[in-house]
């Protein structure tokens, strides 16, 4: 199994496909990413590697300013390995609050679990994925804004939704990058919780994700939702590394 570092950057790497940023831009290493205002993770900076000898303050400046551009609020991703390692207290000196503490979740694609064939798969952002992935909460630019995000995925992508009569109730998204499969976006409707269909999302994204040569499968996972984290443990993921956004 990779180290930490590797791992990490392997599949931080492989995350850029699962949520296509519009731009990137690079400062002293660091990789920024500028898109859909709704969408925090493509509007933030990943800082898994910094040059040799490049100013740390001045490296800030360039990336706050590179936001300020692009009137977006500037978010540094600091996960389990970054660099500088006194980035994340440099930050919060400089007034940056913590937030989006994010666990990353790791299974191998063998011994999956069954998965219900009823659940269909497409490959576009269509009314009815939309329909199960967006939150009720969400106006019309958002999902318009996600809805793009995921046209701009150029990897195999698998659009999973589970349907109560012709009514879409759940869905999910699958990624795969070479051999590692990214599942992210995974949501039932409030009012058809409890039901099994995020079980049944995942079980077929994962059987997807095998039949697509997929070796193992991430899974990023807000911390604090005790219910979907007993549900993937019982899908036999274990936690590989965290993360969490420093926000201006």
């Amino acid at each position: 199994m990779s180290t930490d570092r590797e791992f990490i950057e392997r599949a931080e790497r492989a995350s850029m496909w699962a949520w296509p940023p519009r731009e990137t831009f690079y400062v002293s290493g660091w990789i920024l990413q500028a898109g859909e205002p709704s969408i925090p993770r493509i509007n933030s900076a990943k800082t898994l590697r910094f040059e040799q000898g490049a100013d740390l303050d001045r490296a800030i400046e360039r990336v706050e300013g590179w936001y300020a551009e692009r009137d977006r609020t500037p978010r540094f991703q600091i996960a389990d390995r970054v660099e500088p390692e006194a980035l994340d207290r440099v930050l919060e000196d400089r007034g940056y609050e913590r937030v989006g503490a994010t666990s990353v979740w790791w299974r191998p694609l063998e011994d999956l679990p069954p998965a219900d064939p009823a659940i269909e798969i497409e490959t576009r952002p269509r009314a009815a994925v939309m329909n199960a992935i967006a939150d009720p909460n969400w106006d019309e630019t958002v999902r318009e804004e996600h809805a793009a995000m995921f046209e701009r995925i150029r990897r195999p992508l698998a659009l999973a939704v589970a349907f109560e009569g012709e009514f879409p109730v759940a869905g999910g998204a699958c990624v795969v990058v070479d051999d590692l499969a990214i599942i992210h976006s995974v949501f039932t409707q409030p009012m058809f919780r409890g039901r099994g269909h995020g079980k049944a999302i995942l079980a077929r994204l994962l059987g997807w994700a095998r039949a697509m040569d997929g070796r193992e499968a991430l899974l990023h996972l807000p911390d604090g939702n005790e219910i979907a984290e007993t549900m993937v443990r019982r899908f036999d993921f274990t936690r590989r590394y965290g993360y969490a956004w420093r926000r201006r």
